[in-house]
């Protein structure tokens, strides 16, 4: 069975216009794709809310989808933004897109190189992000900052007392869903 994107992004995503999402609150656009991030789900612009308004350090998007996320931290002025997904369709699409809006993002399947210090954002399931977490050891002392999201409100208690990533900064929901800011500051690392 072959999927029509555009049909479904046409069906789901706002702000879908002449065959694209407009995400303008950054000033760029996405064309429909098997990447994640079409604004549809809450978690998605629960991470874009949560975006500072301007970033000054490399940021790495691990789950990349679709390539908002990357793209709204480029808009906002991050040097770099690294892209890391394990779909290889999902990683197209986000090269699509990037080329789509003159960003000059970098997206594979795993980092090219380690940021001395970086934003990471994670917009995945909390089972995924762990594991996607943990392919990641060489980031860990990295993470100056991270957002995430991709957790339930009935699962926040459990998600908070499992916390692996340092400080919490703030929080906000959305629809049954959570997104968290963390800080370096007490961040605690594994192995």
């Amino acid at each position: 069975m072959t999927i029509d994107w555009h049909e479904q992004w046409a069906l789901h995503a706002p702000d879908f216009l002449d065959g694209f999402v407009h995400v303008k609150s950054f000033g760029f656009r996405l064309k429909p794709g098997p990447g994640f991030g079409d604004l549809s789900h809450p978690t998605t612009r629960l991470m874009l809310e949560m975006l500072p308004s301007k970033i000054s350090m490399p940021v790495v998007d691990i789950g990349c989808g679709s390539d908002v996320l990357s793209l709204a931290a480029h808009f906002a002025g991050a040097p770099e933004v690294y892209g890391v997904d394990i779909d290889a369709g999902a990683i197209q699409h986000a090269k699509e897109n990037a080329k789509l809006n003159n960003a000059p993002l970098f997206f594979g399947a795993t980092l090219p190189k380690v940021p001395k210090r970086c934003l990471v954002l994670m917009n995945m399931i909390s089972s995924e992000q762990q594991v996607a977490w943990e392919t990641q050891k060489a980031l860990h002392p990295h993470a100056e900052e991270m957002i995430v999201s991709g957790i339930p409100v009935e699962q926040r208690e459990r998600f908070l007392a499992a916390n692996t990533y340092g400080t919490l900064v703030s929080m906000k929901e959305l629809d049954g869903w959570t997104v968290y800011r963390y800080s370096r500051l007490s961040l605690k690392f594994r192995g």
